[in-house]
């Protein structure tokens, strides 16, 4: 008679043990999906905000920053070392995920449609674009309430119409302190527009975030 192959029951159960309890899968479970936009000066702020980020955090994080059109963009592998959520740059089709950084591309619009990461190409001229206001539009409806837009530093207004979208869906909204940002003009427009929940330094957004 055959030997009948021995059950692996044991040391499943073994591992199991060694791991603790199930978690929930964190591409299915219920979390917050920050936009945070930031142009001349952000860089700085994103690593700061990124780097004091506790993980698990229960936040997906999708970052605008303007960028060249022309060139390449390094920015993922720039915030990568400053956070343990895995840092990607943003692909067509991506489905957003919890403790995932997701960067834009340059030359791009980025959006999201139920759950997924959509990129289409602008149609205005370089300077007349407003990515960040593009993005919170879509977060806005298809997040709701899980939504919450960050303005970092930056120059001009791009934000200050899209975070409204946010704010009357049920989001949130923070600024950076433009006292605090290198260029204020991106948080200083956010706030008056009377939507901001929070003014903040970098030092303390993350914080606020996980609350």
């Amino acid at each position: 008679m055959p030997e009948q192959p021995k059950s692996s029951a044991p040391a499943l159960a073994r591992s199991h043990l060694a791991r603790g309890p199930p978690t929930e899968d964190k591409r299915t479970r219920t979390f917050a999906v920050v936009g945070i936009g930031a142009s001349a000066g952000g860089l700085d702020a994103c690593r700061k905000l990124l780097g004091a980020m506790p993980v698990p955090s229960n936040l997906a994080i999708i970052l605008v920053q303007h960028l060249d059109p022309t060139h390449e963009s390094m920015m993922a592998d720039l915030l990568a070392s400053h956070t343990k959520m895995i840092v990607r740059q943003a692909a067509d089709g991506m489905l957003v995920e919890c403790e995932h950084v997701y960067v834009i591309p340059p030359g791009t619009y980025l959006a999201v449609s139920k759950g997924v990461l959509r990129l289409s190409t602008p149609q205005a001229r370089h300077g007349a674009r407003l990515p960040f206001d593009f993005l919170l539009h879509a977060l806005a409806e298809d997040f709701g309430v899980r939504a919450v837009c960050v303005v970092l530093s930056g120059t001009g207004a791009d934000g200050s119409l899209g975070l409204k979208s946010i704010k009357e869906n049920g989001g949130r909204v923070i600024a950076q302190d433009p006292d605090e940002a290198a260029f204020d003009g991106m948080p200083r427009s956010a706030v008056s527009t009377g939507a901001v929940d929070l003014i903040l330094p970098v030092a303390e957004i993350a914080a606020a975030l996980v609350q």
